[in-house]
């Protein structure tokens, strides 16, 4: 592996850069790297850094903001829609974007990808940490050397998880706590996280290691609450309940931690899975400071507290869609093949009520329905001979039910060497009025995609 020479700066590129890790990272940044931080929305290149506005739910969107970049860092878990209807789950948003990601890196030579994923429980693992997993496969299988930090909860003023524990504490004179306040948890502060990603840049011994970034403290989250508690000064009423259920517990914490139930949901399911406890890590320039969950909010509580916000997903049309569904994995067969597979599988799906009609001349394939002239879609193929990612792509760029055909496209997609599948639509603008929409076509749509999947596994 060549790393850059002494008379270049490196070229660091962070992904996730305005959040609550990416934010303090940047204050960190050594002044001899040139820094780009990516953002979906613009901002003004400050303090040596330059901010790039990117879209990770494109590929294009990705590759542009991934070039002249030698090690890229990737510190995002799941993002707020960003088009104003989203049907899919978090974790397959996730793996569509992680995918761009790593199809970027090897498009643009990357010489090292860094990413902060989650601690893998010793037992069950929830949908939110399984997701992390997937991601690691996906930067892993890119044979990129990859450098994989897994931490627990980062506590520091203005992160998610621990903000919300102080908005408990602070806001209800008592509290229950349910059987999975009792599952064993680990705690990391911030300034130890960002140590650690800082020295793992360019550094050989960091390359295709995996590292769980832990402070080593024996802790569950009654733990948690409790030290919160008397380190804040703050009498509270806890009373032990025996329930399992996470269902009340999302409510509460959503109402009372002042968060989003789309953000504490899944951070709540996660609860129920027990962290390892893992001695701390001793590694050059990048051992742990803080060694206990106490020390660390003494620390924090001298700092102004950050008021935090629900945040609202951004729209890049005001009546737009995204419908990610996950396929099965399909080793046997290609992108394209699975396009024509959905052709013919669609007409005979809708016994035929669904007319097929491809022009192979102009690269374009039009939905009818039987007996009208006038096609509901038009799709486009754009056919692309890059080896960093596979699938296939067809814009939307006419038809009855489309109301745009500028933006807009379908697509197949294979990725971690063919383990995941998915199929998607981006961006896509309906003619429809928004409400009839939303309870028509958007449904109709979600499930054709199910009974697609489901054949698909039946022809495997």
């Amino acid at each position: 592996m060549d790393l850059p020479t002494t008379d270049k700066k490196l070229r660091v590129t962070i992904a996730g850069a305005s959040g609550f890790v990416g934010a303090n990272l940047l204050k960190k940044v050594p002044g001899d790297w040139q820094t780009h931080a990516l953002s979906r929305g613009k901002s003004r290149s400050t303090g040596g850094v330059d901010w790039r506005e990117a879209d990770l739910f494109s590929l294009q969107s990705s590759v542009e903001a991934l070039k002249n970049t030698d090690v890229a860092i990737y510190l995002v878990h799941s993002m707020l829609p960003s088009t104003r209807l989203f049907q899919g789950s978090f974790a397959d948003a996730d793996l569509l974007i992680a995918d761009n990601f790593a199809s970027a890196c090897l498009k643009n030579g990357v010489k090292q990808i860094i990413y902060l994923g989650g601690l893998v429980p010793t037992g069950n693992i929830s949908k939110h940490l399984a997701s992390r997993q997937e991601v690691e496969e996906v930067f892993k299988a890119t044979g990129i050397p990859c450098t994989v930090l897994r931490a627990g909860m980062v506590a520091g003023s203005g992160g998610s998880s621990f903000e919300i524990l102080r908005s408990l504490v602070t806001n209800l004179p008592a509290m229950i706590l349910p059987q999975w306040t009792q599952v064993n948890t680990q705690v990391v502060y911030i300034d130890d996280l960002v140590r650690v990603l800082l020295a793992s840049v360019m550094k050989k011994e960091f390359f295709d290691k995996t590292i769980d970034v832990v402070n080593g403290e024996k802790l569950n989250y009654e733990d948690l609450i409790r030290t919160t508690c008397r380190v804040m000064g703050k009498k509270r009423v806890l009373l032990r309940v025996p329930i399992r259920s996470t269902a009340f517990s999302k409510l509460w914490v959503s109402f009372f931690g002042n968060a989003n139930h789309e953000l504490v949901s899944p951070l709540i399911d996660s609860l129920l899975c027990e962290l390892p406890k893992n001695p701390p890590i001793e590694l050059i320039d990048a051992h742990i400071q803080y060694r206990t969950f106490a020390k660390m909010l003494e620390i924090i509580l001298q700092m102004p507290s950050k008021e935090r916000s629900r945040t609202k997903a951004r729209q890049l049309h005001e009546n737009s869609v995204r419908s990610i569904q996950r396929l099965p994995s399909l080793p046997a067969m290609n992108c394209d093949e699975i396009a024509d597979f959905y052709e013919k599988w669609l007409s005979k799906a809708s016994l035929g009520l669904i007319k097929i009609e491809p022009n192979q001349a102009k690269g374009m394939v039009g939905f009818y329905i039987r007996g009208m002239p006038w096609p509901l879609l038009v799709l486009k193929r754009v056919y692309t001979t890059s080896a960093e990612v596979q699938r296939a792509k067809f814009h939307i760029v006419g038809g009855l039910l489309a109301k745009r055909s500028d933006c807009g496209w379908l697509e197949f997609r294979q990725m971690a060497n063919k383990k995941f599948t998915l199929a998607s639509i981006n961006e896509f603008v309906p003619t429809l009025p928004w409400y009839v929409y939303r309870f028509t076509q958007a449904i109709l749509h979600k499930k054709v995609m199910t009974a697609f999947a489901h054949s698909l596994a039946k022809a495997d």
